[in-house]
């Protein structure tokens, strides 16, 4: 058992910002104690530091992050699309080590910048999540798989739920089968959803509704990914659904940028990723410091809180991805990262949730917990 003490901390499922926390941990590593009160012994101490649960990357795609912006400039579809768009192909024919190096060094990026968690549409089927798990052997990050490809029955074996590129791809009957499938072994089912224009064009096309609406309708998933262009009808539809939204990476790949504030107001569960890693870092903190602007540009200052914003890499997602950690509370894991208040680009702090999104930077980690085991330190 150990304790950390911290000037600041978020606390709690608000994240409310208290000063002069001791949090106690167990040896299972599990948080005991959240008090202000000093235990009989301190372990860790960080003055002018802020405390915040480890952050919690709800989209990614780390098996590309070894061609990084191979394909610039390419058109989306021609990009990514399956099963023979450039990233496909390349990964097909790339070796085993350089997929696995590149995730490894995904994974140090993410803890780097305060991420003890992620989730990944995982390609490659029973093949492509073996590999993600040899890569990360030891590395102390968690990670859920969403996998596609392959026997339903196989993948569901090695992965922790399904992760589909589009639900243009699949039948009603056949989406209802891979929702059934998964309820039944408790794993998750997600869904990319309206990313581009096209594909809901084509879904409309096809079966007389979005994407967006077969996903929640017939597919029934926990979380859909990118919804970049969504009618203010559906929104309703998504009310209490996890969304996961990637705003630099939609802004790279020149497909438009996801109404973020308004899924918040209709009281869509909105999570944030940063999608591939060959088109776009994975630090949470750089994509919080975009969405922040990037709302502000578009429907003023006053149209989303800067500790939703936070909530997006936190609450959020943990309980969409029902993981028992996005915040500090007696009872849940303790996934921690520290953060110095005191740097020169941070400080003064006047609103510590608006310098949390807009002015930390990953240099300014000092260091990051995952089960209460020290994983990363600057």
């Amino acid at each position: 058992m150990k304790t950390i003490y911290c000037e600041y901390a978020l606390l709690g499922r608000e994240l409310r910002f208290e000063e002069r926390v001791y949090v106690t941990i167990s040896s299972s590593g599990f948080i005991k104690r959240v008090s202000p009160s000093p235990p009989r012994r301190v372990d860790e101490e960080y003055d002018s530091c802020l405390l915040t649960p480890g952050f919690i990357n709800a989209h990614t795609h780390v098996g590309d992050s070894f061609f990084k912006e191979v394909g610039f400039n390419v058109p989306v579809e021609e990009l990514v699309a399956p099963p023979d768009g450039l990233k496909h192909r390349l990964l097909r024919n790339a070796g085993e080590d350089d997929v696995k190096e590149g995730i490894r060094c995904a994974a140090e990026e993410m803890l780097s910048s305060g991420t003890t968690a992620f989730a990944d549409f995982r390609e490659g089927g029973v093949r492509g999540a073996l590999i993600l798990r040899r890569a990360l052997e030891g590395t102390p990050i968690r990670y859920i798989i969403l996998g596609r490809n392959d026997g339903l029955e196989e993948l569901l074996r090695v992965c922790d739920g399904v992760g589909l590129p589009s639900t243009n791809l699949y039948s009603d009957e056949e989406l209802r089968r891979i929702s059934e499938a998964c309820r039944l072994n408790g794993l998750l089912v997600a869904a990319h959803a309206s990313e581009t224009v096209r594909e809901r064009e084509l879904a409309v096309k096809m079966y007389g509704v979005s994407d967006a609406v077969r996903a929640v309708k017939v597919l029934n998933a926990d979380l859909l990914v990118h919804l970049t262009h969504v009618d203010e009808e559906e929104l309703p539809l998504l009310s209490g659904r996890g969304v996961a939204c990637c705003p630099r990476a939609n802004a790279y790949l020149g497909v438009g940028l996801p109404p973020v504030e308004r899924m918040v107001r209709a009281g869509v569960r909105v999570c944030l990723g940063t999608d591939n890693v060959m088109v776009n870092s994975p630090d949470l903190l750089r994509e919080m410091d975009f969405l922040g602007k990037m709302v502000r540009a578009r429907s003023g200052p006053a149209c989303l809180e800067a500790r939703e914003i936070v909530k997006m890499v936190t609450v959020n997602p943990a309980e969409v991805l029902g993981l028992n950690s996005g915040w500090i509370e007696r009872g849940r894991c303790a996934d921690l990262a520290v953060i110095d208040l005191d740097a020169a680009n941070v400080k003064p702090v006047h609103h510590p949730y608006q310098a949390l999104v807009h002015r930390v930077k990953s240099e300014n980690v000092l260091c990051v917990y995952v089960g209460g085991v020290k994983a990363y330190e600057r």
